[in-house]
């Protein structure tokens, strides 16, 4: 049994958004001149802005998840928007 049909959704939307970064990160490095053979370049680094809620945290869950297979550095950062009293305690 798979994941919930919810759960397949999101990681189905973020790996698509990643095979774009990986297209864009390997259209720019054909402008680059060649590195050293001993040099690889840099895995390309996503990150997911998190305020806590239910939808950021499943995306960064979702990032997590498909980032690794795909050979890309994953991250979050934590966005407290104010609409809770109290959030930026």
């Amino acid at each position: 049994m798979g994941p919930h049909p919810a759960v397949a959704a999101i990681r189905l939307a973020v790996r698509r958004v990643l095979h774009d970064v990986l297209t864009d990160v390997q259209r720019s490095s054909e402008h680059v001149p060649p590195r050293a053979a001993s040099e690889h370049p840099p895995a390309p680094l996503v990150l997911v802005a998190c305020s806590g809620g239910a939808d950021s945290m499943a995306l960064a869950s979702a990032l997590a998840f498909e980032a690794p297979k795909l050979g890309i550095r994953a991250g979050g950062v934590t966005v407290d928007h104010g609409l809770q009293p109290g959030s930026d305690l």
